[in-house]
């Protein structure tokens, strides 16, 4: 009588186990480089109705590229005191005390509303306060 498992099948086994570990892993750090946090508004009032974009900066580039190409769009109904965010962290950046999340929450027609930014921490949600834009 043949065994059930012989150790051909054994061995193909334990390498399918460790290469679904392995893409797991990679999966789970690829999770892991998103930027999360929360948007509040001063005051600890309702976020107003209107589009929030939020992006990353360098403050160290002078010129127009100091904008980085992420960008995350939420909408706000005007009617929570919080929203959760996440901005997906670009390859080539690499770490800076320079870099900062930059949210901004504007009306439909492009008129600024309010803005809260915050200094780039390393793997630690944030928590940007918006304030009520002045003109």
């Amino acid at each position: 009588m043949k065994p059930l498992i012989n150790r051909s099948a054994a061995l193909l086994a334990a390498g399918l186990l460790a290469a679904g570990t392995d893409a797991f892993s990679k999966t789970t750090e690829a999770q892991a480089s998103d930027i999360r946090g929360t948007l509040t508004f001063a005051g600890d009032t309702e976020i107003p109705k209107g589009q929030i974009k939020i992006y990353i900066e360098d403050t160290a580039i002078k010129d127009s590229t100091r904008e980085l190409t992420t960008e995350t769009h939420l909408k706000s109904s005007g009617k929570s005191k919080a929203i959760d965010f996440s901005v997906t962290r670009p390859s080539n950046i690499q770490a800076s005390p320079r870099l900062r999340i930059i949210a901004q929450l504007q009306r439909p027609d492009g008129w600024l509303l309010a803005q809260g930014s915050i200094k780039l921490k390393s793997n630690k949600p944030l928590a940007i306060m918006l304030y009520r834009t002045m003109y």
